[in-house]
């Protein structure tokens, strides 16, 4: 079901992201970021009547949007703030490029600076705790060890993962080789990659599996199931928030296991290059943002590894 903000201006910008959003499906693009832009544009929207500024896109101006970037600043985080800025930019830029605005009032407004945070890396002890909250012979157990596993070999995205499929009959449709170890995800921009997954995560969805064809939804084209069928990313993130409750580590969700994945890739010298191209990364900008947490402990390592001190 395609997302459609609701938007009630008086001008024609609810006309025109109408259209930009039949505009992006017909691109392709994929949901999640179909929602970032529609949503963005739909608080601008808002924002915009709100404050008695134009809402006809021809009268829009920077001073307008730059308005409304501090109003995000001031409300969110600078990395919900900057997400706004990366939802409504492509909306001007698209107006150009129909011909209805000559220039982006964007064109030279920068996108807002984000702070160097680094989230802490799950440490040894938190991921034996999350394993062991997993442990259990039913379906749910089953399935999110499955889950679990499959996150930390391959450093996946939430709604990759989600979005897996299993059709063993069908190898154009199946997405899981279990005999080769692999998966075969779905990242940003509809770009295919595969994912290797490894002995412990093989063995955890082999014995989902099991369980799975027994389930009522069994017949689903998806690996993962709940009671009422397909899980969808909102299901799978609460699946992991009530395994992460269990083993005291209450804000678990998906990503830390993706920084945990670069951090352990970096640590055990793999190529930044090999890092990108398993894990889904365009730019080293995004792969350095994951990997910040654990430099530190990957510099000290590094460090006592070499003994520079201790050559002479």
């Amino acid at each position: 079901m395609p997302f459609t903000p609701v938007m009630v201006t008086a001008g024609d910008l609810a006309a025109n992201v109408a259209s930009f959003a039949r505009h992006l499906r017909a691109a392709n693009l994929s949901p999640a970021t179909q929602r970032t832009y529609l949503a963005s544009l739909e608080r601008l929207g808002q924002f915009l009547e709100g404050q008695g500024m134009p809402t006809d896109v021809a009268a829009i101006r920077r001073e307008h949007l730059e308005a409304f970037m501090e109003d995000q600043l001031a409300r969110w985080r600078p990395a919900t703030a900057a997400n706004r800025y990366s939802g409504i930019r492509p909306f001007f830029s698209w107006l150009v490029e129909e011909g209805e605005l000559q220039q982006s009032p964007m064109a030279r407004m920068r996108k807002p600076r984000l702070p160097e945070y680094a989230p802490p890396v799950l440490t040894d002890e938190e991921l034996r705790r999350i394993l062991a909250a997993c442990e259990g012979q039913g379906f749910a157990e089953r399935r999110d060890m499955a889950l679990v596993r499959v996150f930390l070999a391959t450093g996946a995205r939430l709604s990759e993962v989600a979005n897996l499929r299993w059709d063993p009959g069908e190898p154009s449709a199946n997405d899981v080789d279990l005999d080769a170890g692999l998966v075969r995800v779905m990242g940003k921009g509809r770009r295919e990659r595969i994912g290797y997954l490894g002995a412990k995560a093989v063995k955890a969805v082999d014995r989902y599996l099991r369980l799975r064809a027994k389930h009522p939804h069994a017949g689903s084209a998806a690996l993962w199931l709940g009671e009422k069928g397909r899980m969808t990313d909102s299901g799978i993130a609460q699946a992991l928030r009530r395994r992460g409750i269990r083993a005291g580590v209450p804000t678990l969700h998906a990503h830390a296991f993706r920084h945990h994945y670069a951090h352990e890739a970096l640590s055990a010298g793999m190529q930044e290059g090999e890092v990108m191209a398993l894990a889904g990364w365009r730019s080293r900008e995004m792969l350095s943002r994951y990997a910040r947490s654990g430099e530190r402990e990957r510099a000290v390592a590094s460090a006592r590894r070499l003994s520079i001190g201790d050559r002479l």
